[in-house]
């Protein structure tokens, strides 16, 4: 599941990543990278999050190679909380899912539904990380 870390933020570091895709357009992540007492923290999104040095922080998501990959952040001192909408992917792995299901008999469907296991299962991490900073 999500691992979360609370306390103070330190070392705080802030950026962005681009990526381009093929239609020629660009997509923009705001990065803030953090120490939560002396655990390294990345969060990755579209909003760029206000932490400063000494806040009290609670973040979770997965831990890879040493460093916590936020999906969500709750800035207690200020009382701000960051991480992804869920309606969009909710709406659209609804529809997938249905898509799957109405083309079975074709065999597409069985690619379809593995797609919108994929989305869902991702949703329930995302909504588990945000659940876990409001708590």
């Amino acid at each position: 599941m999500v691992t979360v870390v609370r306390g103070k933020a330190s070392g705080v570091e802030k950026g962005t990543d681009t990526t381009p895709t093929r239609n020629g357009a660009v997509i923009t992540n705001q990065l803030a990278g953090f120490r939560v007492d002396n655990k390294a923290v990345v969060y990755r999104g579209r909003d760029f999050p206000s932490i400063r040095e000494g806040d009290e922080i609670v973040a979770a998501g997965e831990m890879k190679n040493g460093t916590l990959q936020a999906m969500a952040v709750r800035n207690a001192t200020t009382g701000a909380t960051y991480g992804p909408p869920l309606i969009y992917p909710i709406v659209l792995t609804s529809a997938l899912a249905l898509i799957g299901v109405m083309s079975l008999n074709i065999g597409l469907g069985y690619v379809v539904l593995a797609i919108a296991a994929f989305v869902g299962f991702r949703i329930m991490k995302v909504s588990a990380a945000k659940t876990a900073v409001n708590a």
